[in-house]
């Protein structure tokens, strides 16, 4: 776990004996999502997202969907679910909040993960500006 002056960032690579159909993620107070492995090339892209979801609370009302949106970068949440760790039999889950919320977050758990892959540090900023406009 990461922590700063206020929030804390963990992600972790989980491995499914068999892919769910569904991902089921309880963390109050937090920011929580489980993508795909190849959805994320840097943790500072999940990162991002996540915190955008936190901070701005929007654009969907649910701020997981909003991290979604956010990490795929697009407005539709149906194309948004497609790098959503359901079906998959690897993903990593990663939440941002305070560390108690992550303390008590329930989500599915694995080993601590930070890919770091390529990263453009304005794509989600881009994004998120163009979703203002």
């Amino acid at each position: 776990m990461l922590c700063g002056d206020e929030l804390c960032f963990t992600a972790e690579l989980v491995h499914f004996e068999r892919p769910p159909e569904k991902i089921e993620i309880d963390a109050e107070g937090a920011v929580a999502i489980c993508v795909r492995k190849e959805a994320v090339a840097h943790w500072r892209e999940l990162l991002q997202a996540l915190y955008y979801a936190y901070s701005w609370r929007g654009p969907a009302r649910n701020p997981n969907i909003s991290a979604l949106l956010f990490l795929a970068k697009t407005s539709q949440i149906k194309d948004a679910l497609r790098i959503s760790a359901a079906g998959a039999s690897e993903a990593i889950c990663a939440a941002l909040g305070p560390a108690e919320a992550l303390k008590k977050a329930e989500m599915p758990r694995g080993e601590p993960h930070l890919p770091e892959g390529r990263w453009d540090p304005w794509a989600i900023t881009k994004f998120a500006i163009d979703l203002l406009q």
